[in-house]
């Protein structure tokens, strides 16, 4: 906890969070890893300390495949080891690895049938999260699932603290992601038990036309 809470404060714009996410959290965002027959591949966005990826092993059989991508070195050499590492010798016929880079640079081996995201898109220009969900949304199987969260009202708690240029983009940001959860046939959870209460949002791979 203190190594999250340390890298947290001193790269607050990709970490977005001051506590790990729950367990109540991490279950709604794996919801739909079984929605295809396997083997599968799953891709993990802003993978931290593994709070989601826990969730994603657990789920996993032989033939399924994870790729993590983390920014974070501190995260991601805590992530091989404590995580990844202990998973691969105890499930040799699964397949799971961390990349240590921007999602723009990973190696992603699509098409992935879940993708799940933890980056903190209300902390980025526009249109970096624009970007981002391109990369996401290009590499998954039509019949896949992405799945993200925000932080409940954060959008509104931030305006009066970021001035008019500030409150514009986060109302692009909103009207963005609200256009994705409507193209994409998207629904979206209430998770009550979180610090603090949060949205797991859930979007759908084939766009409607």
């Amino acid at each position: 906890m203190l190594g999250f809470l340390s890298e947290a404060i001193r790269n607050y714009r990709q970490t977005g969070a001051v506590a790990p996410s729950s367990r109540g959290l991490a279950r709604s965002m794996v919801r739909h890893l079984h929605d295809q027959p396997g083997p599968r591949r799953i891709l993990e966005v802003g993978s931290g300390t593994g709070a989601f990826t826990r969730h994603i092993l657990s789920g996993m059989e032989d033939g399924d495949q994870l790729d993590a991508v983390e920014i974070s070195k501190p995260f991601a050499d805590a992530l091989e080891a404590n995580v990844l590492m202990p998973h691969r010798q105890a499930c040799p016929a699964q397949q799971c690895r961390v990349f240590q880079c921007p999602i723009e640079e990973a190696p992603l081996e699509g098409p992935y049938h879940l993708v799940v995201c933890g980056l903190p898109f209300n902390n980025f220009p526009l249109e970096l999260t624009r970007s981002i969900f391109k990369i996401m949304l290009g590499s998954m199987h039509e019949d896949g699932w992405l799945s993200y969260f925000e932080y409940v009202g954060m959008r509104p708690l931030k305006f009066p603290f970021v001035g008019e240029s500030g409150r514009a983009a986060l109302r692009h940001h909103g009207a963005l992601l609200a256009e994705l959860e409507h193209r994409h046939g998207g629904y979206r959870r209430l998770i009550n038990m979180n610090i603090p209460p949060a949205w797991s949002v859930h979007l759908q791979g084939a766009a409607r036309t």
